[in-house]
């Protein structure tokens, strides 16, 4: 199990700076995020993260696009450009030689009707189907994260139930290991529901684990001191500590510690 953190778009550290930091804190493991990547005035080149990892003995998982994007879009053109931005994702995680590739499952507003949610989530399970395929053709899986239920919108992913139903139709006909699942442990939480009912729930591994806290209804992002014996839990490759910011990184890993 390799333990580590996210590297966010708050954050102004350079790659390098950041993995150092992480390397102070005795972890080894770093997200890439693309909403970091993206957000770049200078993006880091494929070369320069494939350096990092290799001076600090760093793993690697990538985050694919999420704000604006919407695997189960309706419209079909910005449902391609979702599916676009997950193959891409895809390929920069196996460029710089990463475990895996996090993605949301889509999303659709609790108050159209249902033939319209059932359109939404046709339209998640062909994204996913698609970007899966490619996983399977670049090496690096694809790992499908729950997230947490809002009163206004509706997720694919958002319950146990849901998101083993979802996993099971975007696995026809695709090769299933290229498929995983992040369980989220803070999304978990705002949902009311254990996260190890997620792991319960679903046949394909659980590869990563998202790391966090909340007060049961927000999604804060707070520290999670006791992040190791959560983790030991649910039994991922990769443990991610999903901060706003590195103190809140540091604080996670000195609870810890003191603990």
């Amino acid at each position: 199990m390799y333990y580590g953190a996210s590297l966010d778009l708050r954050m102004a550290d350079s790659p390098a700076d950041f993995a150092q930091y992480i390397d102070s804190l005795g972890l080894s493991h770093v997200e890439l995020r693309h909403n970091y990547l993206d957000s770049r005035d200078q993006p880091p080149s494929v070369a320069e993260l494939v350096d990092v990892r290799e001076s600090y003995g760093l793993t690697y998982t990538v985050h694919a696009p999420y704000s604006d994007c919407n695997p189960g879009h309706l419209n079909e053109t910005l449902r391609r450009a979702t599916g676009e931005s997950l193959k891409r994702a895809l390929d920069t995680a196996a460029a710089v030689g990463a475990g895996a590739v996090v993605t949301h499952g889509g999303a659709v507003r609790r108050s159209y009707p249902e033939h319209v949610k059932r359109r939404s989530r046709e339209q998640a399970v062909r994204t996913i189907r698609e970007a899966a395929a490619h996983a399977a053709d670049v090496g690096v899986p694809l790992c499908v994260e729950n997230s947490r239920q809002k009163r206004t919108t509706q997720y694919t992913t958002e319950t146990p139930d849901r998101l083993a139903a979802f996993l099971d139709d975007v696995a026809v006909g695709v090769d299933t290991e290229s498929l995983g699942v992040t369980v989220d442990v803070g999304h978990a939480k705002a949902t009311g529901v254990e996260p190890t009912a997620f792991v319960e729930a679903v046949e394909h591994p659980v590869v990563v684990a998202h790391l966090h806290d909340n007060d049961g209804d927000a999604d804060d992002h707070d520290p999670l001191p006791t992040y190791r014996s959560v983790a030991a839990e649910l039994g991922a490759t990769y443990n991610v500590l999903e901060m706003k910011s590195k103190a809140d990184i540091a604080e996670c890993v000195a609870g810890e510690t003191a603990g």
